[in-house]
């Protein structure tokens, strides 16, 4: 080792060399503190032996520079005060300025060589755990470099609807980089908003990791426009396969439909969910019915949903338990009844978070989470969802052609099938389809729908005369679906090049006796009214809408023309 002895005395340096030679050690000198200081910061010694009083600059200035300097440079240099000095205080401040020990004259040789022994091992722990815990920064840093590339990626596969949709607002406040919860939401072709909020066991990275299968399935089914019970028996299916056991996901799917203005809610292990009626000021909790997502396999797998009428103002709140279970200093949950009473409050989506947030971390005391944190409110806005649906170009290099297709659904499959998805993903195949397939799907939706409720299922609309009846009318539909023992439904759709453009036809048949077709034609336009919205709807899509004496057939035109 190089050791550094600062003395002003030529016979103490002479002295001090031998021992340290004599143990195999390399000697440089200091006359005072200001040289030793420059000989430190050219020698680099591993340790020095300080003397206290010396001329131009004393041993404690020097080693407050000297310590200063390595310190900078993350280096430890032990430094052994030489001294006469035997008072407390004297002692005291060898250590207040940085010395690690000190050696009382007249020097003796035994006690030199065991206190640098000793200091040596300090030294060479002091580099080792230093060296480990540089190694542990750049690891860290290069893992902190890689989650921020993999969160990048991942948001972009996790986050390609319309998060960002003026009618809602969000907030998560994850605890790692990676979250545990998750937010989604996309317009379907047949308009309107599905939303899904949830919540993956645990945390971070290994929590996250389910959110790109259950994005995946609930964007490209969206896109489909299967029904959000179908989406949820898809996602747990998925999870069920692929997900290690114990990972689940406590999930609330949401259904704005724009067209027959109702919300169609599944929740599985979502406990803040609540629906807010704008128009009753009424808020009403949206009980978790199921078992979280991934928990069970598709044989005990319940899709049934809630469902409410919709006005525009109505709201969802939803939250993951990361909120209800904070805990303040006297170890209380902020729980659900405060949730609740922040809605009733401040029912507004942007004031509500901003309040709810404010009121958590008064109750915490601001105190660090211990779960990740999502809360959103999203509003029935139809203006806002309307303009989401996406334009789609007109230009083709192909002529449209000429196709005909016919499709049957028996009673036993209407019962297990939707069959408005199917007939969007065939139709999003035909060319120049794709451009008018909202307007389609919906005209396709609705057309089912009568079949089945009024044509099969002998349901009479005006049932939905008020909330309650609403609620009845859908309990009612599935009694009866599962109780279907006949019955048939067969689409038939033909295509018609035209000059510039085409022509489609749709022709829906049921087996069912009918039903009465004497609709107010300004059903569509009263929002105050919640049945007989879907034949005007029909006619205001359509050119041409015909129907027979008993409504059991009907015919649809639908014209487009390139711009």
């Amino acid at each position: 080792m190089k050791f550094l002895v600062v003395d002003d005395a030529a016979s103490n340096r002479m002295l001090l060399k031998a021992y340290l030679v004599a143990d195999g050690h390399s000697v440089v000198f200091a006359e005072n503190g200001e040289i030793a200081i420059q000989v430190f910061k050219s020698e680099k010694p591993d340790i020095i032996l300080m003397d206290i009083l010396m001329p131009v600059m004393n041993g404690y200035d020097a080693t407050m520079q000297i310590k200063e300097i390595s310190g900078a440079e993350g280096k430890f240099i032990p430094v052994i005060f030489l001294t006469a000095m035997t008072t407390d205080e004297a002692l005291q401040k060898c250590i207040a300025v940085g010395g690690d020990d000190f050696l009382g004259k007249p020097y003796n040789q035994t006690i030199l060589s065991a206190k640098i022994e000793a200091l040596n091992r300090l030294r060479k722990l002091y580099n080792t755990v230093k060296a480990q815990k540089d190694e542990l920064a750049l690891h860290h840093m290069q893992i902190k470099k890689e989650q921020s590339i993999a969160r990048k990626v991942f948001d972009s596969i996790v986050s390609p609807g319309c998060l960002g949709a003026e009618n809602i607002k969000i907030h998560i406040s994850p605890m790692a980089l990676f979250n545990g919860d998750l937010f989604l939401a996309a317009v379907p072709p047949t308009g309107g908003m599905y939303l899904l909020m949830g919540d993956f066991t645990g945390h971070g990275l290994a929590a996250s990791l389910g959110a790109l299968p259950v994005s995946d399935i609930f964007y490209a089914m969206t896109a489909k426009a299967y029904s959000i019970e179908n989406i949820a028996r898809e996602i747990n299916n998925k999870m069920k396969k692929q997900l290690p056991t114990g990972m689940f996901l406590a999930a609330c799917l949401i259904d704005f439909d724009i067209n027959r203005n109702l919300c169609r809610v599944w929740n599985g292990g979502i406990p803040a969910a609540f629906f807010y009626a704008e128009k009753e000021k009424k808020l009403q909790a949206i009980t978790s019915k199921h078992l979280p997502l991934g928990i069970i396999g598709d044989q005990g797998f319940n899709s049934e949903v809630d469902i409410f009428p919709l006005y525009a103002g109505d709201k969802c709140y939803l939250s993951t338990d990361g909120i209800l279970e904070a805990n303040n200093c006297n170890d209380e949950m902020f729980g659900i009844e405060r949730f609740e009473k922040y809605i009733r409050q401040y029912p507004d989506k942007h004031t509500f978070i901003k309040k709810l947030l404010e009121g958590l971390d008064t109750f915490t005391d601001k105190a660090m989470q211990a779960d990740d944190f999502t809360v959103m409110v999203a509003e029935f806005d139809p203006l806002s969802i309307k303009k989401m649906t996406p334009e789609i170009s007109h230009q083709y290099s192909k002529q449209p052609s000429h196709w005909k297709f016919s499709f049957e659904l028996a009673y036993d499959s209407l019962k297990k099938i939707d069959p408005i998805p199917l007939l969007n993903q065939l139709l999003s195949q035909m060319e120049h389809m794709e451009v008018y397939q909202s307007k389609i799907s919906t005209i396709l939706t609705e057309l089912f729908i009568n079949a089945l409720d009024h044509g099969l299922l002998k349901l009479n609309s005006n049932i939905k005369s008020n909330a309650e009846g609403f609620i009845e009318y859908y309990q009612e539909r599935e009694k009866r679906l599962a109780s279907l023992k006949k019955g048939m439904i067969t689409f038939i759709l033909e295509h018609k090049p035209l000059n510039k453009g085409g022509e489609l036809s749709i022709t829906v048949k049921d087996t069912g006796e009918g039903f009465d077709l004497k609709v107010s034609e300004s059903a569509l336009q009263d929002n105050n009214k919640m049945s007989g919205r879907g034949i005007p709807l029909l006619k205001n899509l359509c050119d041409n809408v015909r129907y027979n004496k008993k409504g059991n057939r009907v015919y649809c035109q639908y014209t487009w023309n390139e711009e």
